[in-house]
């Protein structure tokens, strides 16, 4: 996964990656700002925006920071809306990435934007290239590159899970962010990018399971406080918007399943890797659900496959205790995937790395390795460059930010310094490597089969039948 892309500049001017984060709550002020300022100098705020001048969030303990408070922090402009932030010609054409972390129904109309704004990009890059008379070469100190066409700022996206609400939404993003290549997409699922997952989709993509034919996964987690007090509007209510934000479908359904289970489905098929694989067909799902908001809380599903894998998930809020409790409790994570040839196995508590190992036992009828554990990140080159144990979504408030954010601020650093790189007279900076480049992280089919099955979740929970995946 290299999201420079493939190509290696050298630089002699440094020029950090431009920034925007959108949504202003309560995980942009206690995460995704302190990890962006924490990638100082090479990452730099460019603006904030939110529909609100206020941001409030009953989950945290303080009140947030006002728009003119954080723009004053962070030494950057704020916004109302994306429209009026990319519409800034200081900053909308500067930007080389943006975080979305707004609310669950507005990701699409957010999402959207900013695609649209990189198609925009590479359109006015291709015009003048066309005007120019097509690509050429630039000669740089004594020695020739190619200058490839449509040469641009590409424009990189962080999007907060769900990637939508609605498959309609997830289907139009998808496809959307497939026919811009030059930037990344990646969803904000922090266990997707643990090294520990990188393990277990090359043992899967190696073949080592052989042909995957079941699946089994349940999340528990102590989370009554959240799902069951009214005043959790966005994680409880069927039109979670924020003032503002009009033109909105209500959802079928909120609560565990979008805030939760989102996290081990985007896991699963993280692993999986191929489009091909587990592609869901039919969903049968029941649900309880919280007194107090009607929100679900406990849910359990089967899911059939259109390649014949079978596949069941589960998952409850009724955990006793809380992640933010002292001392904190964990969440109960538990993933067993089987082929033909073997099976891996992944879970634990999520706060305590020594309840659990990613464990593959092979099949070998009649000899002495058969079903015996083996533990791939505890041996060879893995036991050097990871640390062994359960680790699963990464909220650690302190360092520069989980895998996610990592993979992300990689493309931006590399678009920032390409757009130096080929926009620059007085740049130095030389292209290496003229090999294909390769594919930027794009999670938005991951994301579209979450939403898929979530989905449909909570219409079979309606219905009280199996229904189609949309």
């Amino acid at each position: 996964l290299l999201a420079a892309g493939g190509r290696v500049l050298t630089m002699a001017t440094k020029t950090p990656s431009r920034v925007a984060v959108i949504g202003c709550g309560w995980w942009s002020q206690g995460w995704h700002l302190p990890h962006l300022a924490a990638n100082a100098p090479h990452v730099v705020i460019a603006a904030i925006v939110d529909p609100s001048p206020l941001p409030i969030s009953t989950l945290s303990s303080s009140p947030l920071l006002s728009l003119v408070e954080l723009s004053k922090k962070y030494n950057c402009p704020h916004y109302n809306s994306v429209e009026d932030m990319l519409a800034d010609p200081e900053v909308g054409p500067t930007l080389d990435g943006a975080i979305v972390a707004t609310s669950h129904a507005s990701h699409f109309q957010v999402g959207m934007a900013l695609l649209k704004e990189g198609v925009h990009r590479r359109s006015m890059a291709e015009a003048i290239e066309k005007e120019q008379g097509g690509s050429d070469s630039v000669v740089d100190a004594g020695k020739k590159r190619s200058r490839p066409q449509s040469i641009h700022r590409a424009l990189h996206i962080l999007m907060e899970k769900p990637m939508t609400c609605s498959v309609d939404e997830a289907l139009e993003m998808s496809k959307m962010s497939m026919t811009y290549p030059e930037g990344a997409f990646v969803i904000n699922h922090t266990a997707s990018y643990r090294p520990q997952t990188f393990v277990a989709k090359e043992i899967i993509s190696s073949g080592q399971l052989g042909e995957i034919r079941h699946i089994t996964a349940t999340m528990n987690g102590g989370l009554m406080w959240l799902f069951d007090d009214k005043k959790n509007e966005s994680w409880v209510s069927k039109t979670p918007w924020q003032k503002g934000e009009d033109n909105k479908t209500p959802m079928n359904g909120n609560g565990y399943a979008w805030g939760q289970l989102a996290h081990i489905l985007a896991w699963i098929y993280a692993v999986l890797g191929a489009d091909d694989v587990a592609v869901p067909k039919k969903v049968f799902c029941t649900m309880t659900h919280a007194p107090n908001t009607g929100a679900d809380i406990s849910l359990a599903a089967v899911i059939t496959c259109s390649d014949g894998i079978t596949f069941s998930i589960s998952g409850t809020a009724l955990l006793p205790g809380s992640q933010y409790a002292d001392p904190p409790i964990g969440k109960r994570i538990n993933v067993e995937i089987f082929g033909t040839e073997g099976c891996l196995l992944w879970g634990g508590d999520d706060r305590i790395p020594e309840t659990g190992k990613l464990e593959l036992r092979r099949s070998a009828p009649g000899k002495k390795e058969d079903g015996q554990s083996e533990f791939p990140c505890s041996q060879g080159d893995a036991a050097n460059e990871l640390k062994d144990g359960f680790y699963f979504e990464d909220g650690d408030q302190d360092g520069k930010g989980p895998g996610s954010m990592k993979m992300f601020l990689d493309a931006c650093n590399s678009s920032a310094a390409k757009s130096l790189a080929f926009e620059s007279e007085e740049s130095t900076a030389t292209l290496v490597d003229e090999s294909e480049p390769t594919p930027l992280a794009n999670d938005s089919l991951i994301g579209l089969r979450t939403v898929q099955i979530i989905d449909a979740m909570y219409k079979s929970s309606i219905s009280g039948n199996a229904v189609d995946v949309q």
